[in-house]
């Protein structure tokens, strides 16, 4: 899912106008993006010419935060750096994927990830009483 094109990064944020963006980084931050849309404002069918302008914004901010504070991508480098201080990322799973799983898709509006029921879909609950 991608919520702007290189094109329209690069025309909105001119310092960045020399930048290599690959695709799957575009998508990364969309993903972002899209997990914070309350699930009833969602639509998994937003393209570039088709999400809300606050959205495809908000995209384009957050690819430009990652950029200016060179905050890694978790599924793209494994280590992480301030100064002389060094870590190792040891991650057993994908956030990208999770974001995925979380975000589901046009069949599964709560995700693929469990979130919990609704208080009204525990009332259609079949509970024997007695038997």
């Amino acid at each position: 899912m991608t919520f702007f094109t290189d094109t329209e990064f690069k025309t909105k944020y001119i310092e960045y106008a020399e930048s290599t963006i690959p695709t799957w980084q575009i998508e990364a931050v969309c993903e972002i993006i899209f997990s914070q849309v309350g699930l009833i404002y969602r639509d998994a069918s937003w393209d570039t010419t088709s999400v809300p302008l606050s959205i495809k914004n908000a995209s384009m901010e957050q690819m430009r935060f990652m950029f200016e504070h060179d905050i890694p991508f978790v599924d793209f480098k494994d280590e992480i750096s301030a100064g002389d201080m060094k870590a190792k990322i040891n991650s057993d799973y994908s956030t990208l994927a999770l974001r995925m799983l979380a975000n589901g898709d046009s069949t599964h509006p709560n995700g693929y990830t469990y979130r919990g029921n609704p208080l009204n879909q525990n009332m259609g609950l079949d509970l024997p009483f007695g038997n």
